[in-house]
């Protein structure tokens, strides 16, 4: 199996345990194309439609149909922002709660992890990971000029 191809199978099932245990918590309407946008729009605080598009790797319109979506569930709404041709893209109420019982998950599961591999064994893992992001992101921007 190609590091591509466990990659991509490790984010798609860790995304849909995520996704199972938000629904079993009474958060409703999310598909994994939604819930990949949440820790990007609660780490990137006023975040716009273009950029955030850009960081996913999907098309403005698809993000647009995406964040409507959101905001009709109630996760998020729009702001005036720095810019003033694009609203800020912000977390509600009911989108801090969704990103806290996600980062409890989470950070349970990280738990798990490590006593499965030993907590050196998690960390050293978690350390290859962040290179090959570093790398990958480097490799793409040379690639861009």
């Amino acid at each position: 199996m190609s590091i591509c191809f466990l990659s991509l199978e490790t984010s798609k099932i860790f995304n849909q345990l995520i996704l199972d245990e938000l629904s079993s918590q009474g958060f409703e309407g999310l598909s994994n194309a939604l819930i990949v946008l949440f820790p990007y729009i609660d780490e990137y605080k006023g975040i716009t439609t273009s950029t955030l598009a850009s960081k996913i790797g999907y098309t403005r319109q698809a993000m647009h149909k995406n964040l409507i979506k959101l905001e009709t569930l109630g996760y998020i709404t729009f702001e005036s922002g720095e810019n003033k041709k694009e609203k800020a893209v912000v977390l509600t109420q009911k989108g801090s709660e969704l990103m806290k019982k996600a980062t409890v998950f989470i950070e349970k599961t990280q738990q798990e992890l490590s006593g499965l591999l030993g907590e050196k064994g998690l960390q050293e893992y978690m350390e290859y990971q962040y290179k090959v992001v570093t790398f990958l992101t480097h490799k793409k921007s040379n690639n861009a000029q």
